[in-house]
């Protein structure tokens, strides 16, 4: 998703929920400081040859259901928390796109196994910026979602899992398969407002309908059985 289109979204996404642009800065100057300028070289050895077709994996409470009855041996794109269900599934994880929400251990052994992992600051994961940044041995790309520092890169995306589209589109993929995607029941977690939650889903809904209006076919995994 080109800047032009993604910071007027960004503009509205942080008016409706109240997030400090200045935080958000902060905390992408924060992951620089930590990884450093690494993170071109790791996109531009992902971009050669892609695969055109990904399984993207959101964090869904019927996932593992869903994986089940899948049969795949393409690129599998994991969004955060999605990475413990497909490893206890037995995929194999090839990206990673968090913000340090998940199991952060699962994705650092990802990672240490050669799994990319696109990590995401945004203004209230500093703390967990500054405890797991530097233990990701694999293939590291920084990302935010305001203006990036030179080293870092913003594709769009607000979510983890339309964020991990957006990674995707960017990376040269052209057909996304969707898994533990719903978006009219939100996963209960501890500490978070389920209402708060559902809002960011329809805001993850509607960046996904734009990447199919960009050219990007999203459907669901379940069109491999067709």
């Amino acid at each position: 998703m080109k800047p032009d289109t993604w910071m007027p979204l960004y503009d509205k996404i942080c008016s409706e929920f109240g997030f400090s642009k200045q935080a958000d800065l902060e905390s992408a100057r924060l992951l620089v400081s930590i990884i450093g300028d690494n993170g071109k070289d790791s996109l531009e050895a992902l971009k050669r040859g892609f695969p055109k077709r990904v399984l993207l994996c959101g964090g869904s409470e019927n996932l593992a259901d869903e994986l089940s009855s899948i049969v795949y041996e393409g690129t599998v794109v994991a969004a955060d928390g999605a990475t413990t269900t497909l490893i206890e599934s037995g995929f194999k994880v090839d990206i990673i796109v968090t913000d340090l929400d998940g199991i952060v251990e699962d994705q650092i052994d990802q990672s240490a196994k050669g799994a990319a992992v696109f990590l995401h600051a945004h203004g209230d994961n500093q703390p967990a910026i500054r405890r797991h940044a530097t233990k990701f041995a694999g293939p590291l790309v920084g990302t935010c979602q305001c203006t990036p520092p030179p080293q870092l890169f913003n594709f769009g995306g607000f979510t983890d899992g339309d964020r991990a589209a957006c990674v995707c589109a960017e990376l040269g993929t052209s057909e996304i398969l969707l898994a533990g995607f719903d978006f009219d029941n939100p996963s209960e977690k501890s500490g978070k407002d389920v209402e708060i939650k559902r809002k960011k889903l329809a805001w993850a809904s509607r960046l996904l309908d734009m990447l199919r209006q960009q050219g990007v076919r999203i459907v669901p995994a379940s069109e491999l059985h067709k």
